[in-house]
């Protein structure tokens, strides 16, 4: 039993992980749940017919299936522990669920279980298939949104998809394997050709069609997203260009005028800003040199009526004095003033980014962006860029040179998000790299999560910044998929679970009817041809009942002359007595009389015997051919009755044994009590020795306050159990064709509970031989007499 368990167990663990894995490769991403999953009718299925200790099977073998969802490389061991949870979870429900269903149907339904009427199919597919199925569904789905693995937007879907998945699974693969091996078996094996292939078949159909349904509704999910995805980026490009034209439209101003004082600069940069949202801050950097810094310094100290000195950033990133140079790049105007002030006086080219960039500018004459930067104005750690388009001076109508550089300055995330409003997002995610794969920028949607590179749907492309080629990637969220999504996928798998249950139901009704047309049809033809063998039966009885009244009317003939020649014999025998004290002292003669009173009493004696056989003989036909009441010794009738059917049993070596006190007396009808013995014996005869082997009968008698217990007992191969409560039954038999008719043990009980008024109850252990236990009245209530009064 142990080594069995082990084994069923094992069993139970392989085939859900192996049926698992193949499941999942129909699952449509990002789900983790699938049209059809065969390992819950499975898991259903072997704890019903094994029991529902095998509950760790299915609970082991759900963890292996959702093992890869723990994501356990890399993990510490406190790590795994907890990341395991979530496999766990949904192993508990799965293994809950399948509990749950064994027991739902044997509640509701029964086991062992034929589904071949309406009412038990409907019960398996709601209680079995809807209702214990929502137990798995619900703790998976809950546990994957709990661990943060599938948003709240999917929830619903992913419950549903999940339900009707197992329901599925339950509908057809619990069904094929009760195909193969629930009781009954001759209700489940007369299906196993049909039911196999149409469910196999149905759930191939309808897997089709789901996934070429999902894989349609999928590309038109992704057709739509890279048509907003292209709109976003498309915006997102001409809203850069609008910034630099801007720029562009500065250096003009810059271009057009021989001096360009603050309040120049501020009144033209309030319109530019205004329309252009994106801008930190518009910026003059001119390009001083060394010996006219103090002048510088003192110019801007007087614009902003404050000491303002060139500066640079330390090692530390804090602002300090620049060292004497020969040239510089210092911020001269900038605006909105009031949030950059800090600005002022800055030298460009003091950092790396910024110098390559102006270098960029000035030798290409087109704008150029650094590299993400801290600004010199924050004091926090936010990335910023800064495009520099170089400004050339004129010297004369001939030469210009590099006067400086306008600047458009940008916080990347203050840009992109003026570009990539929420509306123009409409629930696609955005995330920008630079040249360097540095990220500048992620969207979030409205949960707050930002974009993962593991979506979906994903769309890249390049986004032109001055000289730079900024990676643009799109990805579609939870939000826009549940969004888009159309109600194909949910009603197929609706129409699916509706269809197939419907098919189910039909087939298995149609099956179990036609197995139970098949019995019918079957018992029928046993019961014609029982018929059929009565009929010869009671032709026979009728040969035998007209024979009985012959020789009983034989016999009553033959008691005369019998009489007679019993009383002609003791005559004669009187007679022989007399001749022989006459001639006591006749040697001769003496001799010659003994011989002849020998042969007298020989004679004698079996003209009796003769007589007494022929008169127990016309007792008992006369017996069975009315219902007579009369009183009886009991051990004398029964042993007549006994030694008129030992011929049936000497032939075949059996040993009948009458054990019955000879006092006993019985007040009932003979005839159906003779019957009930004839029946019995025969019974026994027929059913209870094989061919050629000889046993042991015995009638025994006892006498129980006011009745009489009759117990006929033999040493046979016994009556099978599932049999031992049919034996009464009308043409029920075990030895059909083979000399059973299957009525003499059901007349055996008419006639003890009708006629002569007791009870019966028969036992029996298989390979030990039968009992059948007969209590009778001592008296019964009513009695016939011959002539016809009660």
């Amino acid at each position: 039993m142990f080594k069995r368990y082990h084994t069923a167990l094992v069993a139970t663990i392989v085939l859900y992980f192996v049926a698992g894995k193949l499941a999942l490769l129909l699952a449509i991403p990002p789900g983790y749940a699938t049209a059809i999953w065969p390992a819950a009718g499975i898991a259903l299925a072997l704890i019903l017919l094994n029991g529902y200790r095998l509950w760790p099977g299915v609970l082991l073998g759900s963890i292996l299936v959702n093992l890869d969802l723990a994501g356990l490389r890399g993990l510490a061991f406190g790590e795994a522990f907890f990341a395991l949870l979530l496999p766990f979870a949904i192993g508990l429900g799965s293994s809950v669920q399948a509990l749950a269903g064994a027991w739902l149907l044997r509640r509701y339904v029964g086991y062992p279980l034929a589904l071949d009427d309406t009412r038990s199919v409907w019960r398996f597919i709601v209680f079995v298939c809807g209702v214990s199925c929502l137990v798995g569904a619900s703790v998976g789905a809950s546990a994957l949104w709990l661990a943060g693995k599938l948003p709240a937007e999917n929830f619903l879907f992913n419950w549903f998809t999940w339900w009707v998945g197992d329901g599925l699974g339950v509908m057809i693969f619990a069904t094929l394997i009760f195909v193969f091996f629930a009781e009954p078996r001759e209700v489940w094996r007369s299906r196993q050709k049909i039911l196999s292939v149409v469910l196999i078949g149905a759930s191939c159909v309808i897997v089709a069609i789901y996934v070429a349904a999902s894989r349609w509704e999928l590309n038109r999910q992704q057709s739509d997203f890279e048509s907003r995805a292209e709109q976003v980026f498309q915006h997102s490009q001409s809203m850069i260009s609008a910034h630099l034209a801007t720029l562009y439209s500065v250096q003009a101003f810059f271009d057009a005028s021989t001096e360009v004082t603050q309040q120049d600069f501020k009144l033209f940069s309030q319109g530019l800003l205004a329309r252009n949202a994106g801008f930190q801050a518009i910026a003059w950097n001119a390009r001083v040199a060394g010996s006219d810094r103090q002048a510088l310094e003192a110019k801007l100290s007087a614009d902003l009526q404050a000491a303002v000195y060139v500066t640079r950033r330390d090692q530390n990133g804090v602002l300090v004095l620049q060292n004497p140079k020969d040239e510089y790049v210092v911020i001269r105007y900038i605006e909105p003033l009031a949030k950059n002030v800090a600005a002022l006086g800055y030298d460009i080219s003091s950092a790396e980014r910024p110098r390559k960039a102006l270098l960029r500018a000035a030798a290409t004459g087109e704008p150029a962006v650094t590299d993400p930067i801290r600004l010199v104005q924050e004091s926090a750690n936010q990335k910023g860029v800064v495009i520099y388009l170089p400004v050339l001076g004129h010297v004369s109508d001939q030469k210009r040179i590099l006067a400086g550089y306008v600047s458009g300055v940008f916080r990347v995330d203050d840009l992109m998000g003026f570009l990539l409003s929420p509306q123009s997002l409409d629930g696609v995610l955005v995330s920008v790299a630079d040249a360097n794969g540095t990220t500048l920028y992620r969207s979030a949607d409205a949960s707050g999560r930002g974009a993962t590179g593991a979506s979906l749907f994903q769309y890249h492309k390049v986004l032109q910044v001055a000289d730079q080629q900024w990676q643009f990637q799109v990805e579609a969220s939870q939000a826009f998929l549940v969004g888009t999504r159309s109600i194909v996928a949910w009603g197929l798998l609706a129409a699916g679970l509706l269809f197939t249950g419907l098919l189910g139901m039909s087939f298995l009704v149609l099956t179990g009817q036609k197995h139970r047309s098949e019995v019918a049809s079957e018992e029928l033809k046993v019961m014609l041809e029982c018929l059929q063998e009565t009929q010869d039966h009671l032709v026979e009885a009728e040969k035998m009942a007209s024979l009985g009244g012959l020789v009983a009317g034989f016999a009553h003939e033959l008691n005369t002359p019998l009489g007679i020649a019993i009383t002609a014999e003791s005559t004669l025998q009187a007679d022989l007595r007399r001749l022989d004290e006459m001639f006591a002292d006749s040697d001769d003669l003496r001799p010659l009389l003994q011989r002849l009173q020998e042969a007298s009493r020989i004679v004698l004696a079996n003209i009796q015997r003769a007589g007494g056989l022929i008169s127990s003989f016309k007792q008992v036909s006369v017996d069975q051919a009315t219902a007579e009441t009369r009183d009886i010794n009991l051990h004398e009738y029964l042993s007549d009755v006994l030694t008129h059917l030992s011929p049936s049993y000497r032939r075949s070596g059996h040993e009948v044994v009458l054990e019955c006190p000879k006092g006993v007396g019985l007040r009932t009808v003979p005839g159906g009590l003779a019957q009930v013995v004839i029946n019995l014996l025969n019974n026994s005869l027929i059913h209870a020795f094989p061919e050629g082997e000889s046993g042991r009968i015995t009638l025994t008698v006892t006498k129980r306050d006011s009745e009489i217990v009759l117990l006929f007992s033999d040493n046979g191969v016994g009556i099978p159990a599932d049999a031992v409560n049919k034996v009464f039954e009308p043409f029920f038999t075990t030895r059909r064709g083979g000399g059973g008719t299957g009525l003499g043990l059901h007349l055996v009980y008419n006639i003890v509970r009708q006629q002569l008024q007791g009870q019966i109850k028969v036992s029996s252990v298989l390979g030990s031989g039968a009992a059948f236990e007969i209590l009778l009245p001592l008296a019964i209530n009513k009695f016939v007499v011959s002539d016809g009064r009660a």
